[in-house]
């Protein structure tokens, strides 16, 4: 058990793949070369958050703040802008499709 008001984390070369950070405050935390696949990020407070070299396979950001995050050099990623705060965030060309998909709409290159 963990002290929500304290919680901070960083994690490097980590697997991660099926946690649960359901409703957490991790303002600044970094994930630098993680696979994060179906990670619960759901309601989570992830401002300023710098996803660095992950891979975000069915991660889900459902009613998160995702705002200020970097996900420039992530991948597979899928965020709904109507659903998640994206406001300022930072994404690489390669991964607007991730962000469009629930729309309905493809991307081509």
């Amino acid at each position: 058990m963990s002290d929500k008001l304290i919680f901070e984390v960083h994690f490097t070369d980590c697997i991660l793949d099926f946690a649960k950070f359901y409703g957490l405050r991790m303002n600044a935390a970094t994930f630098t070369r993680c696979s994060l696949v179906a990670v619960d990020f759901m309601a989570c407070d992830l401002q300023n958050v710098v996803f660095d070299q992950c891979d975000l396979y069915r991660a889900e950001f459902e009613k998160a703040d995702a705002r200020r995050c970097d996900f420039s050099s992530s991948r597979n990623y899928t965020l709904h802008p109507g659903r998640t705060k994206v406001q300022r965030a930072l994404f690489s060309r390669n991964g607007l499709a991730g962000l469009v998909s629930g729309f309905g709409v493809q991307v081509v290159e």
